[in-house]
């Protein structure tokens, strides 16, 4: 991938062949990835590969409206642009890189931190609120009626679903999860890393909560199991 740009006087192209893509989970605070903590987490990556991070579709400053499936799409089209990626999901996020993961080639590794891994994590009452926070904050666009709404949600979570593309993915795998965390169960990391092939890790954030992208020594961590320092099971 490259790009042009001006800095100061002289033309300037980049070229970045291998790439960290961040991806988001569903929003919980208004703005782009760039208003949020997302850019001080880039920045860290960065320190030792390059880093993407975006807004998915119907999210932030992209546009369209919010769709599960349009953000696979959206993996998809980034990670083609690059000769090689690896894949860092938080949350949400976590659920669509697996997916993504398991139709690119240029994939080398894929990190899912406190993602679900089915659709039993999402009651009516959890879907209500995303819902009313859509409507009422402006984080996901185009949303209609609840009923349409939670319709839609599942049936499109259950076709990115983790415990679907699990068993097809043989690239390495990280899972991540808090034991505190009161969004995604604990659970959800541990059955997810049962169910996956090798080669696997489990990396368990004791009192961890769900918000782990702002735990430094969680972030150093993943980066060391991507560059390969690190595999297997650890408690941070």
């Amino acid at each position: 991938m490259f790009f042009d740009t001006r800095i100061g006087r002289n033309f300037v192209r980049v070229v970045v062949e291998k790439a960290i893509i961040v991806c988001h989970g569903l929003p919980y605070e208004a703005g782009s990835v760039i208003d949020k903590n997302y850019y001080e987490l880039a920045k860290k990556i960065a320190r030792r590969l390059p880093a993407v991070i975006f807004d998915f579709t119907g999210t932030g400053a992209s546009r369209g409206d919010f769709s599960l499936l349009s953000w696979k799409e959206d993996i998809l089209r980034l990670a083609e642009e690059f000769e090689n990626v690896l894949l860092v999901g938080y949350s949400m996020g976590g659920c669509i890189a697996l997916a993504a993961a398991s139709e690119l080639e240029n994939v080398e590794k894929v990190a899912v931190v406190a993602s679900p891994c089915c659709a039993d994590t999402f009651s009516e009452e959890s879907l209500r609120e995303i819902h009313a926070n859509a409507i009422s904050r402006g984080l996901l666009r185009g949303v209609d009626s609840f009923e349409k709404f939670r319709d839609r949600f599942i049936s499109e979570f259950l076709e990115i679903e983790p415990l679907k593309y699990l068993p097809k993915l043989t690239i390495p795998k990280l899972f991540v999860h808090g034991t505190d965390d009161n969004i995604v169960p604990f659970w959800h990391s541990e059955k997810m890393y049962s169910l996956a092939k090798k080669p696997k890790s489990f990396f368990i954030v004791e009192n961890g909560n769900h918000f782990l992208r702002r735990r430094e020594d969680v972030t150093e961590k993943i980066l060391d199991w991507i560059e390969g320092k690190i595999e297997g099971e650890l408690k941070i």
